[in-house]
């Protein structure tokens, strides 16, 4: 079974077939900043894959979308886009600031 474990807590726990990072993070209660709950349309929940790039699902055109074609050089990934498929190790991006004046949604 594939494991995840997240950074910097070092919280992890057993993947399921075809669960998204975002998923098994939500299980453990890593809160992991999002505006569509995983639906793959807002472009917050980053994580940036520490070990285990080749045990997630290929990068897609979600991921491109909100975080551009420079993957090889971030290793940023849309947690909800990521399906693990064996051992990964991530690290949570860190809040983003919002500018003044904008409000939530």
């Amino acid at each position: 079974m594939a494991r995840v474990r997240f950074l910097p807590m070092g919280l992890e726990d057993d993947a399921r077939d075809g669960e998204s990072v975002f998923d098994v993070g939500k299980r453990l209660g890593v809160v992991i900043e999002t505006a569509c709950v995983g639906k793959g349309t807002c472009g917050l929940c980053r994580v940036r894959i520490v070990e285990g790039e080749s045990n997630l699902s290929p990068y897609s055109e979600i991921d491109e979308k909100h975080l551009g074609n420079v993957y090889h050089l971030t290793k940023v990934r849309l947690s909800c886009q990521a399906k693990v498929s064996g051992d990964v190790v991530v690290e949570l991006a860190p809040k983003r600031k919002r500018k003044r004046g904008s409000t939530s949604r």
